[in-house]
């Protein structure tokens, strides 16, 4: 079906003829490469926040680097080299649509890059800014016994000034918290001082090579931009919610004739944990405090942490770098599963390199812990001159490799007891057609408790976007997954079981939209999910939905959705890509028989703010699972009104 829908586009391309060398209308829906990679973070996404900051400090399309062209969505290195080989040749952009006219540039480029760039002129006269955002966020029906109100908080302020001193402070209370269990973040940042060209004291991020020993950054891990080019350490304000991913404490960047960089970085800070009678932390707890028992398990597992890192760009465009950080807990960690960390030690040390050859380009990373246990994520890229993009990655983890500060890329989305190959495709065949191909290939080879059987699967994505006549598009998403279980083998607790079942799933989305002008777009959205959980066992689930979004005045914009859900049961649930308020996104999932509906309202007064509101209400009907006939879905309705404010000072 999927492949008959990609087909397809190439025939409507015939009907669009008309509008070939008309830009495309922004709006602020997900990329379909984003919509599979949003899923880890259902409400309040780091990758949407990260966007959001960007969109607010555009790069400069005259001085942005490769590094943050590839972290923008759907660029293409292809895309990315052209931009770069034009500023090479001496070409200077004088606006965003200079994107649409140089050698290599196409109207997906322009799309991709205009929200997030920008041209400065040198007689911009710099100046201090002041930006606040506040957002709340009221859940109904009301939290349970919890001992604070169900009130969701968050405001964040943020001091920049033009001689390179930016500082930021965070406060975000989640459903049910008390205030004084709150998260509260700050950090102040100077930049360009003598040789340190950085100092960050505070909470703050590190995005270090492929992530194997630091996390890469709120980027999409199965998309085809997502290929980090391997340039060294990058140390980020902490400026979200998250309260997981992030240091606390300082970090120093040295350079030297933009060739030589350094990095010194320390950082002490508290986790919650399950703590058990004898003193022996058993498994992080990381989230909202918002029960007694939780609330009970704060700040029980403390850590230091200090680190090096250093890399070198050498001519040719090739560079490498090396990373390396211990760290203490004060109390021997154990988790439940045998096979993963334990200890009260982490020393993690890895090696990345990257560089580009024409229209090759290399990133990869090897990384190696305490004990032996290693991971590799290595990538090649071969960039056409048309658009065009062949990449593929390889990945092998081990069990024993399970750094806390790791992200990976894969099925588990974890650097331990994984091996695999990914290979994508994306093309632009011809203007206003993008087809994109991802396949990946995993194994877990050894048991765990999280997956007792070793097990191995196939995944396979298919993307497609047409322009249609009238500002309209097309788009269709296709993805399948495969898993298998050993016939026989050995679980993580030394049992021999037996097992020789396919689980499989299917999922296909449609989106057909049109804009009239910028006053007003329609978008209808058809979504399905299979999933076979056992032989002869498979359930089913349908959405059907609109979008429409109106901006009646250059200062307000009005979005309405509405859609009908039906499902055969919590398996073949199915995920509502809805946009948020501005720096979030809202994917709830939808499960059963019933309607789902939101309004979304944002107004601009003046360059100095904008203020957003948006409700949204969830309608279930009383079911019984054709697939589990023993199991009923209870009929509820919950509804969620949410508020920000967003005030800039210059």
């Amino acid at each position: 079906m999927a492949l008959s829908l990609l087909a397809g586009l190439i025939v409507i391309q015939a009907l669009a003829q008309d509008t070939v060398q008309q830009p495309a209308a922004l709006d602020d829906r997900f990329p379909l490469e984003l919509t599979g990679d949003l899923m880890e973070d259902q409400d309040g996404s780091a990758l949407m926040d990260a966007l959001d900051w960007i969109r607010l400090h555009p790069y400069d399309l005259n001085c942005i680097s490769l590094a943050e062209l590839i972290s923008i969505p759907c660029v293409t290195l292809s895309g990315a080299c052209a931009i770069l080989n034009y500023r090479k040749e001496g070409g200077t952009f004088g606006a965003a649509g200079d994107l649409l006219t140089i050698a290599g540039g196409s109207e997906s480029l322009y799309r991709a890059l205009a929200p997030y760039v920008c041209v400065r002129r040198k007689s911009a006269s710099p100046g201090r800014r002041v930006s606040l955002r506040t957002r709340a966020v009221q859940q109904t029906p009301a939290v349970g016994a919890t001992p604070g109100s169900p009130l969701r908080l968050s405001s964040r302020l943020v001091l920049e000034d033009y001689r390179g001193l930016e500082a930021g402070t965070l406060f975000a209370k989640g459903a049910g918290e008390r205030t004084e269990d709150a998260f509260v973040s700050a950090y102040a940042r100077m930049t360009n001082i003598g040789c340190v060209s950085e100092i960050l004291a505070g909470d703050y991020e590190l995005e270090s090579g492929q992530g194997l020993v630091f996390w890469r950054g709120p980027s999409a891990a199965g998309s085809l931009w997502s290929v980090r080019p391997g340039e060294g350490l990058a140390v980020v304000p902490h400026r979200s919610s998250d309260e997981t991913r992030f240091l606390r404490g300082l970090a120093v960047t040295f350079s030297a004739n933009e060739r030589w960089s350094g990095t010194l970085f320390c950082s002490d800070r508290t986790y919650g944990a399950n703590v058990d009678t004898t003193g022996e932390a058993t498994a992080f707890f990381r989230g909202e405090y918002a029960t007694v028992s939780s609330i009970a398990k704060k700040d029980m597992l403390r850590e230091r942490l200090a680190g090096v890192h250093a890399g070198c760009i050498f001519p040719g465009a090739f560079s490498a770098g090396c990373t390396a950080y211990r760290s203490f807990f004060d109390r021997w960690f154990s988790p439940a599963d045998r096979t993963r960390f334990s200890g009260d030690r982490v020393d993690a040390v890895s090696l990345d390199i990257g560089g580009r050859f024409g229209n090759i380009s290399f990133a990869g990373e090897y990384a190696l812990m305490k004990g032996g246990a290693h991971a590799l994520l290595w990538t090649v890229t071969l960039a056409s001159g048309g658009d065009g993009t062949l990449m593929i990655r390889c990945r092998d983890y081990q069990p024993g490799y399970d750094n806390p500060h790791s992200s990976g890329e894969g099925d588990n989305g974890e650097t331990r007891n994984e091996r695999g190959v990914a290979a994508g495709l994306r093309l632009h065949p011809f203007p206003g057609i993008i087809i994109a191909c991802h396949v990946d290939a995993f194994d877990h080879p050894w048991p765990t408790a999280l997956s007792p059987i070793p097990r191995r699967g196939t995944g396979i994505t298919l993307t497609g976007e047409s322009r249609l006549p009238h500002s309209g598009r097309f788009s269709v998403r296709y993805s399948r997954k495969c898993s298998y279980e050993a016939a026989a083998a050995t679980d993580a607790w030394g049992r021999d079981v037996k097992s020789a079942w396919v689980r499989g799933e299917d999922h296909c989305r449609c989106e057909i939209s049109r804009r009239c002008g910028e006053i007003a777009g329609v978008t209808t959205i058809l979504e399905y999910a299979g999933v076979r959980r056992s032989p002869g066992d498979v359930v089913h689930g349908v959405l059907l939905g609109g979008d429409v979004s109106l901006s009646p005045l250059s200062c307000l914009s009005v979005d309405v959705r509405f859609s009908l859900f039906h499902t055969d049961g919590y398996d073949a649930r199915l995920y509502d890509f809805e946009q948020g308020l501005p720096g979030t996104a809202s994917i709830p999932p939808l499960y059963g028989h019933g309607v789902r509906w939101y309004i979304r309202m944002r107004w601009s007064p003046g360059e100095w703010g904008e203020i957003a509101a948006r409700y949204a209400r969830t309608v279930r009907e009383p079911s019984v699972s054709a697939a589990e006939p023993f199991r009923e879905i209870p009929g509820d309705a919950a509804g969620q009104i949410s508020v920000q404010a967003d005030i800039r000072f210059p």
